[in-house]
């Protein structure tokens, strides 16, 4: 058929291909299941043993005359989406390089050695040994079918572990920080470098000729490998350095890079041990930790696991016959490879993880996550179907067992080692690091624009607090005999949350978050964090920056702040896109949850300080505002104004009127103390029907209004109504909304991801 006839069956069948992906992995989504999953049975419904066969029954009782498989998929373009599965195989396993983590394959402790040798050799013996008994009934005695390949292909298709999805389920439980998460994650890294590194030894096998080809392809593979270490990576090195000189990533480096796995693909084809080997060896040597790999990947992975991995599915699903499974006996045999594939890994990773001193809960809790197999299986089996070394049945049988261990391990993971079991350990790290006497300030960011004013808050109110009230030569010695911290002794975190996206399942996703990964402040920190990290440089504030995969953002702030003992959770408002509202949404959250102080900023342009408000009616929610304007007094040098509102003289409220302004003078006169010598304070009473009205007038004087979110102001209720939104819309100033903690249980999920670097200007 002629190029202008395949091209639009092709686009077609494109498009049918990454819709069909996109809705089935959008619905195991919902039902707990990785995104790959769905794709990877969207694929198959794609192919004969599905769509394929619906078409056929359709055709013959009559329901139309055409077959739906045939049309969506003529053979005419079947080698084109060939070519292009294995485009977008090559480069995600260039990206499954880039990803590997050299830290989590050195220093590895005991108990991390020994399960990830016995998650390996355990499967790939009992692979092997089914293959004597499989061998005469499945298999056929052709070439390539010799029993040395097929029984050394068998055992390391056995031996594979899905490290992406692994990592994708350890963050959503919020298990990577754990003992067994720490324990699944290094032995899933050693498992991939281990597997494909035994994949290119049985793809050489299976292509050898004799002993000859075969000691040729391994000292050529030999020669490759070390050329790759000692000339390809001091290139990448340079090339990394020219990055960091330029601060961007050009078209030609780019360009340079996929060249190089091109030909890094090529020569390992042509040696003999796959292009695939040659594509991962590219992004295994790649530097790790720099902005130079961080934002290569960023470039690459939508295009790859957005449009081509998903017709690599389709392309395995076309290849996919289930139904050649048509006896029971055959489908005895798909029962006995999916228990055989689940006792080498779950039972030998169990059992070495029950040595190694974990209870069985914990070990198993190990042995189901290093059982899940997922994309990596497929490309493995596609490896051996191209080989000749499995039957179009074994394929089968093969990718429905890689279907089946990928979906049944956050099930059985939630029934084995369910997330009270882990409470315990959770609180524990919790714990460590929790210095109540040291002021600390917790600021998201979503908005990039809003970090330098946030970040110059916090820089105030700990300031004021570390530093020592009075300039006496004994006052770093009072401090001590005190307990109060000294100057520096403050944290300020920069907190950013990411969605979780569909790119998450196909890699280490809890790369922001895994041991050892730390962002560095100007390289790797999301680009939202960039400005505030930048402004922190600037003008020297202590900050460290905190980056990882959220599914529910208000609850992982709370429990961010509770984690590293913030005394003050700041952050912006930004309107909603549907209610428009200032304080609903995630704001409303935050403030409601979150078991610390909390404000919101909204600002209006707010750069410096000289003049700040608090409108006082009474309350915890308006002493905490005050306590915050007396720490801006301090550290900024502004002068405050405490604005009492009491209502117009009458004969039956003058007497209260007058006992409620008392008390606020009272309350200020409390809160400043002793910073009235450094910090000009003003208390104004003003008669008003309206205190909103009163405030907003009296805005226009000032920089910065601070505002108890409290129930006298209508703030505190359950529904943000007309009264809050009119405050914060009609305030001529920027707005400072603050909350008091509450006593606040939370659910016990998680230890927050530590991905923290210093980004230190001092």
């Amino acid at each position: 058929m002629a190029i202008e006839h395949i091209l639009p069956r092709l686009l077609i069948a494109m498009a049918v291909i990454l819709g069909a992906s996109r809705l089935m992995g959008m619905l195991f989504v919902r039902f707990r299941q990785p995104q790959v999953v769905g794709e990877m049975v969207a694929g198959i419904m794609l192919g004969p043993s599905l769509l394929g066969w619906l078409s056929e029954e359709a055709v013959r009782s009559g329901l139309w005359s055409f077959h739906v498989g045939h049309a969506l998929f003529p053979t005419s373009i079947i080698p084109f989406l060939g070519i292009l599965s294995q485009l977008g195989v090559i480069l995600f396993l260039f990206l499954v390089g880039l990803e590997l983590d050299p830290k989590l394959l050195r220093n590895k402790g005991h108990a991390a050695v020994v399960i990830s040798h016995a998650s390996i050799v355990v499967p790939f013996l009992l692979g092997t040994s089914l293959t004597l008994f499989l061998y005469p009934l499945l298999f056929n005695h052709t070439e390539a079918m010799r029993f040395t390949p097929v029984a050394l292909f068998m055992g390391a298709a056995m031996s594979i572990t899905a490290f992406p999805v692994l990592a994708r389920i350890l963050t959503e439980r919020k298990m990577h920080k754990t003992r067994v998460g720490a324990v699944a994650i290094t032995c899933a890294a050693v498992d991939d470098v281990t597997a494909w590194c035994m994949l290119a030894f049985v793809v050489g096998v299976a292509r050898a000729e004799g002993l000859m080809p075969a000691l040729v392809t391994a000292g050529l593979a030999t020669v490759y490998v070390l050329g790759m270490f000692y000339i390809v990576r001091p290139f990448l090195r340079r090339l990394q350095a020219v990055h960091d000189r330029q601060g961007k990533l050009s078209g030609g480096a780019v360009a340079l890079v996929l060249g190089l796995v091109l030909i890094s693909a090529w020569m390992t084809e042509k040696i003999g041990i796959h292009a695939l080997f040659g594509a991962f060896m590219v992004g295994a040597i790649m530097p790790k930790g720099t902005q130079f790999v961080h934002t290569l990947t960023e470039k690459l992975e939508d295009f790859i696991v957005v449009l081509l991995l998903p017709i690599f599915f389709a392309y395995t699903g076309l290849k996919t016959q289930i139904g050649l499974l048509n006896t029971v006996e055959l489908w005895g045999y798909t029962g006995l490879i999916i228990l055989v594939a689940c006792l080498g890994k779950f039972g030998g990773s169990a059992l070495a993880g029950r040595l190694c001193g974990f209870s069985w809960r914990e070990a198993g809790a190990v042995g189901i996550l290093m059982n899940t197999r997922g994309l990596m299986e497929l490309v493995i089996l596609n490896i051996g179907r191209e080989l000749g070394v499995i039957t179009p049945a074994v394929f089968a049988m093969m990718v429905l067992m890689a279907l089946a261990t990928t979906a049944m391990t956050s099930p059985v993971l939630h029934y084995i080692y369910p997330r009270r079991l882990y409470e315990d350990e959770l609180q524990e790290l919790a714990a460590k690091g929790k210095k109540s006497s040291v002021p600390a300030v917790l600021i998201p960011v979503a908005d990039p624009r809003s970090g330098g004013p946030l970040l110059q808050l916090a820089d105030w109110f700990t300031a004021a607090v570390a530093a020592p009230a009075d300039p006496a030569p004994d006052a770093v010695e009072r401090r001590d005999r005190l307990g109060l911290p000294h100057v520096g002794d403050r944290k300020i975190f920069a907190l950013h949350l990411r969605r979780p996206v569909e790119l998450d399942g196909y890699r280490g996703a809890f790369k922001e978050a895994g041991p050892g990964a730390p962002l560095a402040p100007k390289a790797q920190s999301e680009a939202s964090l960039q400005p505030l990290l930048e402004f922190a440089d600037r003008h020297g504030i202590p900050v460290e920056s905190i980056a990882f995969v959220s599914r529910d953002v208000a609850d992982d702030i709370a429990r961010t702040a509770a984690e590293r003992g913030a005394d003050l959770v700041l952050m912006g408002s930004h309107r909603a896109l549907v209610d428009r509202t200032v304080l609903g949404g995630t704001v409303h959250r935050v403030l409601t949850q979150t078991p610390t102080d909390v404000a919101i900023l909204l600002d209006r342009g707010f750069r410096n300080i000289s003049r700040v408000m608090v409108p006082y009616l009474r309350g915890p929610h308006d002493r905490l505002a005050l306590e915050l304007a007396s720490r801006l007094g301090r550290a900024a040098g502004c002068s405050v104004t405490v604005l009492h509102v009491v209502p117009p003289d009458d004969a039956t409220r003058a007497k209260e009127s007058e006992s409620a302004a008392a008390g606020a003078a009272e309350a200020m006169r409390r809160v400043f103390g002793d910073s009235h010598a450094s910090t000009a304070v003003e208390f104004r009473v003003i008669r008003d029907a309206d205190p909103i009205a009163a405030v907003v007038a009296e805005s226009t004087h000032f920089d910065l209004l601070i505002v108890g979110v409290g129930e006298e102001w209508g703030l505190e209720s359950q529904r943000f109504g007309l009264r809050p939104e009119r405050l914060a819309a009609e305030a001529r100033c920027s707005m400072l909304l603050v909350k008091k903690a509450s006593p606040v249980t939370l659910r016990p999920e998680t230890r927050v991801p530590d991905v923290a670097a210093p980004a230190n200007a001092s």
